[in-house]
């Protein structure tokens, strides 16, 4: 049997949603369930607007490195939307270079992204949620596979683990969940310059997948679609691996 899942009257907000990926996805997905959706993005200012038309919500251009942006788009978003029922904390920075070549500010840079902003997402989203809230973060297998040449990256994502059960916890009573996805091998514009880069990658890949193939953005936007809904309201401080088993072979993407 089929059990639809609805979104009908929540307002959410997706970062990360102006390049082809997986934030573009969500926001689609969440759209299609019913959600109106903001959705936010860095400088893809036409291909946002273009997806805030499908949406029902508008695009919010906002620099996430940037002190006070993350929270301040929490609450341009809730204005827009007359309040906030979803936030998914997508947008991240991925610097691949080597620990000796990895400077304290490209160090800082990543950090600034992928786990200061989320938790300042998460801080100002919250305040504003209502019983049902929901809280959404996307990680990565790296958080729990190294991986050489993604020390800022890898520890970042690691951190959001720990972001994640922390504040689970603390928001739990209110009846807010706060869950991860942790994606494998995605096809994404993320990670375009490293399939470019290398003929084998694809191969080297595989290699690792017990599922056979590479992911895709919808593979992961179902799944945070299913963390947003009320199927998942007892499911909280989680991190859902989304990677076709590639974590199970304990060896890095």
């Amino acid at each position: 049997m089929c059990v639809p899942i609805s979104l009908a009257g929540r307002r959410a907000l997706v970062t990360g949603a102006g390049t082809e990926g997986i934030g573009r996805a969500v926001a689609r997905l969440l759209s299609r369930a019913g959600a109106r959706v903001a959705v936010h993005h860095r400088d893809e200012g036409d291909a946002a607007a273009a997806l805030s038309a499908e949406t029902g919500g508008p695009a919010l251009r906002e620099d996430l490195s940037e002190a006070g942006a993350a929270a301040g788009l929490v609450h341009r978003a809730a204005e827009a939307l007359g309040g906030l029922d979803i936030v998914v904390g997508n947008a991240a920075l991925l610097l691949r270079r080597p620990v000796a070549d990895t400077t304290d500010a490209d160090f800082s840079g990543v950090m600034a992204v992928n786990l200061a902003a989320n938790f300042a997402l998460a801080r100002e989203a919250s305040g504003l949620m209502g019983q049902g809230g929901r809280i959404v973060f996307t990680s990565s297998v790296n958080q729990w596979m190294p991986n050489p040449g993604l020390v800022a990256y890898g520890t970042a994502k690691a951190a959001i683990g720990g972001l994640t059960r922390q504040l689970a916890l603390e928001l739990a009573p209110r009846g807010i969940t706060v869950n991860a996805v942790a994606p494998g091998t995605i096809e994404t514009d993320f990670n375009r310059a490293a399939r470019d880069a290398d003929p084998s990658w694809r191969g080297r890949k595989l290699a690792l997948i017990p599922a056979g193939r590479t992911g895709t953005p919808d593979d992961v936007a179902g799944a945070i679609l299913f963390l947003c809904s009320d199927l998942a309201a007892y499911v909280t401080g989680t991190a859902l691996a989304v990677d076709g088993g590639l974590s199970l072979m304990g060896t890095a993407p």
